[in-house]
């Protein structure tokens, strides 16, 4: 695997993206109010409604991207420097927060973010159902359309086994039908393949990846959160067998590649075609989660050449999951192409940053982690409104950090829509109350909290409006959380000289807090996790939690 492979691979996922999210979820004359012309054929400004029926149209730049991107940087930020994929931070923070300034977002996950507000849901466990949705009925492809930086970071693309395992931790946080897991299993396996060989997955490739999807419940079951956590609570909820669930969706894949003759030339019709027999046009299979990387997969094979064409046949079958399919065709597609896409894509910087970052990891290199909040602290505001707060740097973004607005707002139905930056450069379009509400602290990335002398009251009231006006992108750089190639050396060195908490202040902070179950089980996860030495340190841990326990429940009253 190559830098080159892993940042175009990046590059024209966000592109395939960027261009599938002007038709999607609209037709001919939709397309026509959007960018004035019936077909797309390279990124360009345009409006589209933002906030659902009663929300804001909102200018759109150049290469804007939707949730496919957002929650792909997401991963990747997850994604620490040692490349242990932090499912806990991913779940609880980015997913969460992610609700502020989602593009796009599907019903599906939308709902299990929600959920994942819970103080008591867990990334593991955040079994749910409402009347909108129910956390085993979500099966889209919100999971597999965000999962490749598992891939880039791998250190062995043949290693199938350690890419599905967090693959897996990462889609079973909100998705729960076995065909929204394997499907991001399925297309993960395939960019393996595609960045390990500098090829296009082929009809051969794809019998394989089917076949190990039947693998799949062995991996569950060699990892403890997953075989002991997840899958008995998720075997309740679902009232079925995971491993006969895996081979029901390996053969209904199967069925779907008997019907496909791989030598006819792919064109319009015969795509529209395709799409139509598999489903992809049809409300309740559209997004599916096993569909959608098949469909990815057939593109990519048959455009691998000439990969703009192939995304811009993927992104003009109106009716179709536009977005989602190109999005993973490009990840496949740029894997084998050498150079970036031919249109402007936006926050290209970052994009390349993260996959940079990838690279690194996958090489064994020294690579920075983000400083996520401290997750035995971490309690998310009930509304989602509530997640841009004010504080006394100005607005932030609870779990990312400070947000710098870059245009004017606009107010509609008492919320207010404005594109702003994080520090990592980051653009995000948040939408928040008009007179901001503290944020407090223990929301904010370890590096950028306030002084403890300043307190969120001592804000001055026009700071607590939601951006009076807009001001340039420029983020401290005192303030930007730690990610590979964003901070100056100063700052990495900085926040990485700072010792995380021993045990003992841990336990500490436990007893003060009453010794919470939810924070006392997160804190010893976190231990047992903790790398080579995790038994050794879950098992001081647990004998100091013990004899503090018992210590404070025995003090007199």
């Amino acid at each position: 695997m190559q830098w080159e492979a892993v940042r175009a691979s990046a590059q024209w996922a966000a592109y395939g993206d960027a261009l599938g999210f002007i038709t999607e979820l609209t037709d001919t004359a939709g397309v026509r109010r959007r960018i004035g012309q019936d077909d797309v054929t390279t990124t360009v400004p345009w409006k589209r409604r933002i906030g659902g029926r009663y929300g804001r149209d909102m200018l759109l730049p150049t290469g804007a991207y939707s949730d496919d991107t957002q929650l792909r940087l997401a991963t990747s930020r997850a994604i620490r420097g040692d490349g242990e994929f932090d499912a806990e931070a991913f779940a609880k923070v980015e997913v969460v927060a992610w609700q502020a300034y989602a593009l796009g977002a599907g019903l599906g996950t939308k709902a299990a973010a929600t959920g994942l507000m819970r103080v008591e849901a867990k990334w593991s466990q955040n079994i749910f159902a409402t009347k909108a949705a129910r956390y085993v009925d979500i099966g889209g492809n919100g999971a597999a359309m965000r999962v490749q930086p598992h891939v880039w970071s791998a250190r062995d693309l043949t290693n199938w086994d350690n890419i599905t395992r967090d693959v897996v931790q990462n889609a079973v946080s909100t998705h729960g039908h076995p065909r929204g897991i394997l499907g991001a299993v399925l297309h993960a396996v395939l960019l393996a393949h595609a960045l390990d060989t500098n090829e296009t997955p082929g009809p051969k490739q794809w019998r394989l990846a089917i076949d190990w999807l039947e693998q799949v419940p062995d991996v569950i079951a060699k990892d403890d959160e997953l075989a002991h956590l997840w899958l008995p609570t998720w075997s309740d909820a679902a009232g079925i067998d995971f491993r006969s669930a895996a081979v029901t969706v390996a053969n209904e894949c199967r069925t779907a590649l008997e019907a496909f003759d791989p030598t006819t030339p792919l064109t319009t019709e015969t795509y529209a075609a395709l799409v139509k027999r598999w489903g992809g046009f049809d409300d309740a299979t559209r997004g599916s989660g096993t569909v959608t990387p098949l469909l990815a997969a057939v593109l990519a094979h048959a455009y691998a050449n000439s990969p703009e064409a192939g995304l811009l046949l993927a992104v003009n079958t109106l009716g179709s999951d536009t977005d989602t399919i190109a999005t993973m065709a490009g990840a496949l597609l740029g894997a084998v192409t050498a150079g970036p896409p031919p249109g402007t894509v936006q926050d290209v910087k970052v994009i390349d940053s993260e996959a940079r970052r990838m690279w690194d990891i996958s090489q064994g290199r020294e690579a920075s982690t983000f400083a996520y909040p401290d997750l035995l602290r971490w309690s998310p505001p009930k509304a989602t409104l509530d997640l841009v707060g004010h504080t006394p740097m100005g607005p932030a973004l609870a779990g990312l950090g400070p947000l710098t607005p870059t245009d004017t707002p606009a107010v509609s139905n008492q919320a207010t829509y404005v594109w702003g930056t994080l520090p990592f450069g980051q653009s995000v379009l948040v939408r928040a109350r008009p007179d901001l509400r503290p944020l407090d602290e223990n929301l904010l990335p370890g590096d950028v909290r306030p002084p403890r002398s300043r307190q969120a009251a001592d804000v001055p009231k026009e700071q607590q409006l939601l951006f009076e006006a807009p001001v340039q992108a420029a983020a401290s750089a005192d303030h930007r959380p730690v990610l590979g190639g964003t901070v100056p050396g100063a700052v990495t060195e900085r926040v990485r000289r700072q010792a995380p908490p021993s045990i003992e202040e841990i336990v500490q902070e436990l007893a003060r807090n009453g010794f919470t179950p939810e924070q006392v089980g997160r804190a010893l996860l976190h231990q047992i996790r903790g790398g080579r030495y995790g038994v050794e340190r879950a098992a001081a841990f647990a004998g100091l939690l013990a004899r503090a326990y018992h210590s404070e429940r025995d003090r007199p009253r």
